[in-house]
């Protein structure tokens, strides 16, 4: 009797056993890896590993790059731009080198949005996206980037892509030393560069959306932000990615309105109100999409 009951005790002991080296061994590790893909998921908001991805990083120089990831062709492009170079800054701010935007937005306590908007209206190259740290450190990128608004599941993307990009594949275009920036002497009286004229398609083709393109997007817009030029920049912008704005309907300022996108193409309307931060709304249109401005988005433009 003792020696069957040893025997049980000694079956249960191993049974216990064996039920905590599977938790151990596979229970355990395994909910830890569905964590950190359920977390990864829920942190990734912009990189799809589809669609072109851009984001601006202000250099130890003071040079700005506009690094632009494209999963379609397999390829890394970074445009730079200039310390010196002139730029109207967003948000009616006035005119500045470049190279002072990123700490006027620090000052102002907009971060790097400000020179992500200011990149966009001055250059037409389309992107929301900001950073502290470029591609160079792919653990820094990561781990150590605190000044972003990229989300932590969109930078283990974007590394793990960059890192399978090959070398022939990686492209740096320095705008300074090509005909797209001329120098002269700035508004300051020293000398430094400026747009040498509209901006040129050779750079933002890099920008445009492959899904706009090829359906043949159809934009309009509603501009009632009162003062002019806001909704043809707007329109610009949105000619980079690949839509066609195909009217264009002006009305009376409306001082309560900063902006709102709509549209029958869900990918086009979530992608431009992420680009310009505006509000997106499920009404009915005829339109793939349609953006309404009001005197609001006018002052951050």
């Amino acid at each position: 009797m003792y020696s069957a009951r040893r025997k049980n005790r000694l079956n249960i002991g191993k049974k216990k056993g064996q039920i905590y080296s599977l938790l151990i061994k596979v229970v355990i590790p395994l909910l830890i890896v569905l964590s950190v893909v359920l977390y990864l998921k829920l942190s990734t908001k912009y990189w799809n590993g589809v669609d072109k991805f851009a984001f601006v990083f202000q250099k130890a120089s003071r040079d700005v790059d506009v690094t632009v990831l494209d999963p379609a062709l397999g390829e890394e492009t970074t445009l730079i731009i200039p310390g010196e170079t002139e730029v109207d800054v967003a948000r009616s701010y006035g005119s500045l080198r470049i190279k002072n935007v990123w700490q006027l937005g620090v000052n102002e306590r907009l971060g790097g949005t400000l020179l992500a908007e200011t990149v966009t209206r001055s250059f037409l190259f389309p992107t929301s996206l900001w950073s502290g740290q470029d591609l160079g450190d792919p653990w820094k990128f990561i781990f150590g980037n605190k000044n972003t608004n990229i989300p932590f599941g969109d930078r283990v993307g974007v590394v793990i892509f960059a890192l399978r990009v090959k070398s022939i594949d990686k492209t740096e275009i320095d705008l300074g030393k090509n005909q797209f920036l001329r120098k002269q002497i700035l508004t300051d009286g020293t000398p430094g560069y400026v747009a040498s004229g509209p901006i040129s398609g050779r750079l933002t083709v890099y920008f445009s959306d492959n899904n706009f393109g090829d359906k043949n997007l159809r934009f309009t817009m509603t501009d009632s932000t009162g003062t002019p030029g806001v909704a043809d920049g707007v329109g610009q912008v949105l000619e980079v990615l690949g839509g066609k704005v195909v009217a264009v309907d002006r009305k009376p300022a409306d001082s309560s309105l900063d902006c709102v996108v709509s549209g029958q193409n869900f990918d086009a309307v979530w992608k431009v109100a992420a680009l310009f931060s505006c509000q997106r709304s499920s009404g009915k249109s005829d339109f793939d999409l349609e953006i309404k401005m009001g005197a609001k988005f006018a002052k951050r433009f």
